[in-house]
């Protein structure tokens, strides 16, 4: 597993020359360098940060910064957040791209000066003050040096739950999934309540997955699903409590939480339908549904029954 203790960049590069030795930046500094943008990467298990400084006159300025999270889910995770850039190779080996129905494959992604890469558990952030074709050709060399040896990683095995249908009359919006942990992150991907409503976590892991239908009208709207692994099964049933006490209070007598393994519903609300189920330590909720039969086809394309359940 990579270590951003063990980075040694380049003095000089391109005409660009580093500023010092980096900047380290643990739990207890974050907030110091980053106001109010630190909870994104502690949701992430961040473990420490180091940040270089790069220069070239006349007042050029380019920042690497190298995270090192717990493992490479996380950096997954914060690369999931954002699809959006230009896909680019860091690795010396041709790059393999895979069809993947569930979310791209893309390991960096760079646009408008900023290049965005999972390397293993290292997250890369390098950002320029202006963009240029030798400064894009700069920031890529650095990402090479950064990442071009880091063995591929797959992406979380949560994702594993999701199996698309070819059957279903919906698909998945590849470019919109995303994996977390907090419930920051996930009120950031769809807003549900200030509060912590999941019982979210580091020991939890949550995905979110936009659908679409597959012959889209004009102005339809994509539904939403939110998938989330407890460490057991009593945590899962607690949640699905949990949100309905406190999203649909008015609901609540209608719907079976007495303690069971197995639980499926859905119900008509101002935004359409949603739907819940609940299997063994695995909760998901389809939120915007059109309609009954389309929350009965996107939980179609969910496998908890291959799953072992706890």
């Amino acid at each position: 597993m990579h270590s951003n203790q063990e980075i040694n960049l380049p003095e000089t590069i391109d005409g660009w020359k580093v500023e010092g030795p980096p900047q380290r930046i643990d739990h207890t500094t974050i907030f110091d360098y980053m106001d109010g943008g630190g909870e994104l990467y502690l949701a992430y298990k961040f473990k420490s940060l180091l940040v270089y400084r790069y220069n070239r006159e006349p007042e050029e300025e380019m920042l690497v910064e190298i995270y090192q999270m717990e493992t490479p889910d996380e950096t997954f995770g914060l690369l999931s957040l954002d699809w959006t850039g230009e896909p680019v190779n860091l690795s010396s080996a041709p790059a393999v791209r895979s069809e993947n129905p569930v979310c791209p494959d893309y390991t960096a992604l760079y646009g408008e000066g900023l290049l965005r890469a999972r390397a293993d558990s290292l997250y890369l952030r390098i950002l320029a003050s202006r963009e240029t074709p030798d400064v894009r050709e700069t920031i890529l060399k650095l990402g090479k040096i950064l990442a071009g040896k880091s063995p591929a990683q797959p992406p979380p095995a949560i994702l594993d739950v999701v199996v698309p249908s070819t059957d279903s009359a919906w698909k998945i919006r590849p470019d919109r999934t995303a994996y977390f942990h907090s419930h920051l992150v996930l009120n950031s991907l769809y807003y549900l309540s200030h509060e912590n409503i999941l019982n979210l976590n580091h020991s939890t892991e949550g995905l979110f997955i936009c659908f679409e239908k597959k012959e889209r009208q004009p102005g339809s709207q994509l539904a939403k699903l939110i998938v989330i692994h407890y460490p057991e099964a009593p945590a899962a049933l607690a949640a699905l409590t949990s949100f309905f006490q406190s999203y649909l209070p008015e609901k609540t007598d209608q719907v079976d939480l007495s303690p069971g393994l197995l639980k499926t519903g859905s119900t008509r609300v101002e935004d359409g339908w949603l739907g819940w189920t609940l299997f063994g330590n695995y909760l998901a909720f389809a939120f915007e549904c059109p309609d009954q039969k389309a929350v009965t086809d996107i939980f179609s394309q969910l496998n908890f029954k291959t799953i072992k359940s706890t």
